[in-house]
């Protein structure tokens, strides 16, 4: 068994009512590495299908237009999971690490499903898992058919303070690893646009920038 492997698995979120068993045969098949921001990390179609445990970390999912322009899909954390998530999924996808740094657990997809279909708590958690990422996909996609655009910026920080924040003397501390053009990428909107609400947000006091690197949502 890979104790390192081991002990990072053991607190995962996906890993929840997993018995030591059971979390050393998944610790088994698991490859821990770690990356740098703007490491690129790819399991679309083009290369062997990962499933990927994200142990530490921020990083953007994302997928390129006709246009060759960046489409943000998710910006996930530590406890997330990402991936090829069924055998008939042939979108190109591929991760981009945001954050400083960032640590994942890697799993051939095939073994992980064999793996799947003999545990009943890590389907259980799996399922939850993708059921919260559907539900995500659906919330997102109903923002951008029915909110406009300084709607969709302002969500976009109380849903980012919301995974990614934390609470300092009754304020949101999150630490900002987006650009504009990375937040305009996300809500589906131009750069000049989000530069612009961000600008008004600031000037209403509903969020503080604190150089470029922190924001306080009041």
């Amino acid at each position: 068994m890979n104790d390192i492997n081991y002990w990072h698995l053991r607190n995962h979120v996906l890993c929840k009512g997993l018995d030591q068993h059971e979390l050393e045969n998944l610790a088994k098949i698991s490859t821990i590495k770690s990356f740098n921001r703007d490491d690129i990390v790819y399991f679309s179609e083009s290369v062997a299908k990962k499933f990927f445990f994200i142990i530490i970390g921020t990083i953007k999912i994302c997928r390129s237009d006709n246009e060759n322009k960046e489409i943000i899909s998710e910006l996930l954390t530590a406890d997330d999971v990402f991936g090829h998530y069924s055998s008939s999924e042939n979108i190109e996808q591929y991760g981009k690490i945001i954050s400083d740094e960032a640590r994942l657990c890697s799993i051939d997809f095939e073994k992980f499903r064999t793996l799947l279909q003999s545990n009943h708590q890590l389907l259980l958690n799996y399922n939850d898992a993708i059921r919260e990422k559907m539900l995500s996909f659906k919330q997102k996609y109903e923002d951008l058919i029915f909110k406009d655009i300084d709607t969709r910026v302002n969500d976009f920080f109380i849903r980012y303070g919301k995974f990614h924040g934390k609470l300092v003397a009754g304020k949101i501390e999150i630490p900002m690893m987006l650009t504009h053009q990375e937040i305009a990428d996300y809500t589906a909107t131009s750069r000049q646009s989000v530069t612009t609400i961000i600008n008004r947000m600031v000037e209403k006091g509903i969020i503080v920038y604190e150089g470029r690197k922190k924001v306080i949502i009041q």
